[in-house]
């Protein structure tokens, strides 16, 4: 289905040349907002593998907080990269982030690794035992001080081994990703329509972002909010699908994602003028930019007033909750049906979006 086909918008970008600001916000969304992002995510992938080396060298409260801490910043770059879900990542996405946890897999897995898990041990195990949402239950636990007691028990150095193993596994991955998009995915994304060896179209790789940065939203939507406030199913609230729920970050990642989604749209330096997405609609329809900003703003707001962890703010004040996931949901609505009609964009449509 193609949106957006009206005459000013076809206009508006079938001037050519000098006249179209599309080559310019695409080769920033790739080179300014994609490469640094995950260029991130490995630097943090690496010194949490480092932190975790030296909380295996002497498990106490200071090394665990530390390995904790280095979880935590490779987790915020983690998702920012989330509207980048093309390319080089979706082949890792399950490795990296298999969520909910679960947890009887991840003690399998310990229970059954050599005293030094290595790669190829991990090579024997599926996508539920690896990744950072079991690396998270690894270093937190279900239960304040549970980590610290398992890692200083007996049987504690083949489980720090492992956790060791998995973080490693993480840099492995992350590395791959990021060198991927620093070299030839960037310049794919960054030259479309113009030589590109996968966007054979200007059109191409503004339908890729813009649809990426959608999905980005709906992920947050109905995958992290939805499911366990039971709006789906009609069950119950449930904390346990809620994401990065042993650590307590469940907002913290939200936000994340928002502000990935947000860089896309305005670009890579908020507090610079917009060199994202937003330079195209506001070319076409000022108001409509206007309205993107003013609800980006009104999302962040709602659900930063949603208490951490987010896990007891779903039972003890649902209410909360619900109206963060129904601000992001109408910020997702803007740039699905509003946004991508504008631009002209061809909508991938979500088996699930409901719209």
């Amino acid at each position: 289905m193609l949106f957006g086909a009206g005459a000013g918008t076809l206009v508006g970008f079938a001037c050519g040349g000098g006249d179209d600001s599309r080559p310019a916000v695409l080769e920033h969304v790739a080179r300014e907002v994609a490469v640094p992002a995950f260029a991130a995510l490995h630097e943090r992938a690496e010194a949490t593998v480092a932190a975790i080396d030296a909380l295996c060298a002497g498990p106490d409260a200071t090394t665990l907080a530390a390995a904790q801490d280095a979880w935590s910043e490779g987790r915020d770059a983690w998702a920012r990269v989330l509207p980048f879900g093309f390319g080089p990542l979706p082949p890792e996405l399950n490795a990296l982030d298999f969520w909910p946890v679960r947890v009887d897999t991840v003690e399998e897995a310990v229970a059954g690794a050599p005293d030094a898990a290595d790669a190829a041990y991990l090579g024997t195990l599926g996508v539920s035992a690896k990744g950072m949402p079991a690396l998270e239950y690894l270093l937190w636990g279900e239960a304040e001080g549970a980590a610290l007691a398992a890692l200083q028990a007996e049987g504690g150095a083949r489980r720090c081994g492992y956790a060791r193993a998995l973080a490693a596994d993480i840099a492995a991955r992350t590395d791959a990703v990021a060198a991927a998009w620093s070299g030839e995915y960037a310049d794919a994304l960054a030259s479309a329509g113009s030589g590109s060896a996968v966007y054979d179209s200007l059109k191409a790789g503004l339908d890729e972002v813009v649809n990426k940065s959608i999905d980005a939203c709906l992920t947050m939507v109905k995958g992290k909010l939805d499911n366990p406030l039971g709006n789906l199913t009609g069950a119950a609230e449930d904390p346990s699908l809620m994401e990065s729920r042993f650590s307590g970050r469940t907002r913290a990642d939200l936000q994340a994602n928002l502000a990935g989604v947000w860089a896309v749209y305005h670009g890579a330096d908020p507090e610079a003028p917009a060199a994202g997405i937003s330079v195209l609609v506001r070319e076409l329809d000022p108001a409509l930019d206007d309205r993107v900003r003013t609800q980006y703003a009104r999302a962040g707001e709602v659900l930063a007033a949603v208490p951490e962890p987010m896990t007891a703010a779903l039972v003890a004040d649902r209410t909360a909750v619900q109206l963060a996931r129904d601000e992001l949901d109408t910020f997702r609505r803007l740039l699905k049906l509003d946004v991508a009609s504008t631009l002209g964009v061809t909508l991938a449509l979500s088996d699930n979006d409901g719209d």
